[in-house]
């Protein structure tokens, strides 16, 4: 067997393998997994780690519980995608104040060494509003500087908008114009790209800890970071946790107090947390489509998102 290929679960081998290479330069589910076993052998040689405990995956990512000298950590390995590559940088930048605290990373090999954390049970235990609530001040405690190797809201707007115009999604023609308009106007306020901004941050991101510098013991894991506005980080609360929203009496009013609930303690507008979110759910309509191009591919389903688009409207 292969150097630490025993500390790869056969379900991420097989969520991973036959995945193309990213766009910018990264490289194929097929190779990466071939070379996976030698990359966590060298992490846990480089960084005196001891495998203890189960791996835990999600669509990326690989995390193996280890421990280093007495010290509990978890060294986490991910599959080279574009959103990733800045990861540690905004880990360092957040510094353990509201989100994981890193202990080392190697860019090169895309792998990070992390405080030992455990699953935010008692986050999904709450009503989806109250989590809500608790993920807008999370993301108050990762306020932050801008860092200048980020991709920006402003450059993002602008590719958005290029797609929308040049290949729109099967959405209904109102809501791609307004997704044109929406690319075109954000970028105009003023420090549209000043802030380091975990773009992901949803439930299923968020894990439980025993220390300072947290919400209640709960801080984020996975950034997508930007450079951007707090406001477009609150469209990731209306696509998760998608079974109670659409178990609400009123979908509308359910969605948009997710919205309020997020917006109150980040101190942003909701008005403006909901364009964003409306652009960003046209953003991933696009991809969707795009992606049911490749063979064999099933259509995408974009009733979700127009139900989310028509809450956030007015």
């Amino acid at each position: 067997m292969p150097a630490r290929a025993d500390l790869i679960p056969d379900a991420f081998r097989a969520r991973v393998a036959g995945r193309p290479a990213d766009a910018d330069g990264g490289i194929d589910g097929d190779t990466w997994l071939a070379s996976l076993p030698r990359l966590l052998d060298e992490c846990l040689s480089t960084w005196k780690a001891q495998p203890e405990g189960p791996t835990a995956f999600g669509e990326c990512a690989l995390v193996v519980p280890v421990r280093v000298g007495k010290e509990r950590a978890s060294l986490k390995v991910t599959w080279p995608y574009a959103e990733a590559r800045h990861e540690h940088l905004a880990l360092r930048a957040w510094r353990g104040t509201g989100a994981v605290r890193m202990r080392a990373a190697d860019p090169a090999r895309w792998a990070l060494l992390l405080e030992r954390c455990e699953p935010a049970v008692r986050l999904h235990e709450m009503s989806a509003l109250d989590a809500c609530e608790t993920i807008g001040l999370i993301h108050a405690r990762l306020t932050h500087p801008a860092l200048p190797q980020l991709d920006t809201a402003s450059a993002w707007c602008a590719r958005i908008r290029e797609r929308l115009e040049s290949s729109p999604p099967p959405m209904p023609r109102r809501f791609v114009q307004q997704g044109i308009a929406l690319a075109r106007d954000l970028p105009q306020a003023d420090r549209i790209d000043a802030t380091l901004v975990h773009s992901d941050l949803h439930d299923d991101n968020v894990m439980q800890t025993r220390r300072a510098g947290t919400v209640d013991g709960f801080v984020a894991i996975d950034p997508k970071p930007l450079a951007g506005e707090p406001a477009l980080a609150v469209a990731p609360l209306l696509w998760n946790r998608w079974d109670e929203a659409a178990g609400a009496y009123n979908l509308r009013n359910h969605l948009r107090f997710r919205v309020d609930y997020a917006c109150d303690p980040m101190g942003v507008a909701p008005e403006r947390a909901r364009a964003w979110s409306i652009l960003r759910l046209l953003d991933n309509a696009w991809w969707d489509a795009h992606a049911a191009l490749r063979p064999g591919a099933a259509a995408p389903d974009l009733t979700k998102a127009v139900s989310i688009i028509k809450a956030m409207q007015g």
